[in-house]
């Protein structure tokens, strides 16, 4: 098998292979039973299971239209493949809640206060999980965030900040995925022992950390500026990744941002910190009224 950042390979000028075993090819019109989606000229990207792949391939050309945007090497990659976005990750546990899962818990719940991919299609592929994400509108906030005024920042702030309350009113019965599978937020588990992402061991080491264990509240505990764009026309808010996302004590949410260093801005000289965007949400949480324990997750985590 190959590795997870050269899974995407050209057969011709049409058609690529995927892990072996997809077949994703391009033409003039969308398919009405297969996965489809735009390729942002006029024609269609169409995926398909192959039954007899073909012996002769060769890794993505430069020029190639499909373009590697994340590079994870074995762990996980994605490639921008016309108006969509193909990730294939290798899986940390087989129990894990799948993204396209958390996808349409989102849509169920539905009107939101900001746009989620569209699924176009999912697999599991052995230890792998692949999955087929429509664009969504706005550029990330590591793009424009030096660009945006103070008064935009904050804005965007106050709006992250209100929408992790808003989904903290949706609980759930573990600590868990919002299927009760397993939630993979490795920040939970001490990268000393085996990460079985159990339920039960989350909420010991919650207990252990000091967290209100009471409940539990739905979550995206991802939220870095790569994760969320605006639409700098309409305005409007799109949330993608949501692969660490379920049910956590509430007391996770603003540690969360205090903690993960995966939440930074891109380094820019200047007076700007890369911190900036999570120390100002979790700054915006404490005024809603959210607790935090770091210091109480620093000591248990060993840092």
């Amino acid at each position: 098998m190959s590795t997870i950042n050269s899974s995407i390979r050209q057969i011709d000028d049409q058609s690529w292979l995927i892990e072996g075993s997809l077949l994703l090819c391009r033409q003039q019109i969308p398919s009405s039973d297969l996965a489809s989606w735009s390729d942002g000229n006029g024609g269609f990207y169409v995926l398909s299971s192959s039954s007899k792949p073909p012996s002769e391939t060769q890794p993505l050309r430069d020029a190639s239209e499909i373009q590697k945007v994340y590079d994870a090497g074995a762990v996980s990659a994605v490639w921008r493949v016309g108006e969509a976005f193909i990730k294939l990750k290798k899986l940390i546990t087989p129990n894990a809640t799948r993204e396209h899962t958390t996808l349409q818990y989102l849509r169920n719940k539905q009107p939101l206060d900001f746009h989620i991919p569209d699924v176009y299609y999912h697999s599991d592929l052995g230890d792998r999980y692949l999955i087929v994400l429509g664009r969504v509108p706005g550029r990330t906030l590591n793009e424009i965030w030096y660009e945006l005024s103070e008064t935009k920042q904050q804005e965007c702030v106050r709006r992250i900040a209100k929408i992790c309350m808003e989904l903290s009113t949706w609980e759930g019965e573990t600590i868990s995925g919002v299927d009760g599978k397993r939630l993979t937020d490795q920040f939970l588990e001490k990268s000393t022992d085996e990460m079985s992402f159990d339920p039960g061991r989350l909420l010991e080491n919650c207990k252990k950390i000091g967290m209100d264990c009471s409940s539990s509240v739905f979550y995206h505990a991802d939220l870095g500026p790569g994760n969320i764009l605006l639409d700098e026309i309409d305005g409007s808010i799109s949330i993608i990744d949501w692969e660490t996302v379920g049910y956590v004590p509430k007391d996770w949410i603003r540690t969360k941002f205090h903690c993960s260093s995966g939440m930074d801005l891109p380094e820019r000289a200047g007076d700007i910190l890369p911190t900036d965007w999570r120390v100002r949400v979790a700054r915006e949480l404490a005024r809603l009224g959210f607790r935090e324990v770091v210091d109480e997750w620093v000591a248990w985590y060993g840092l």
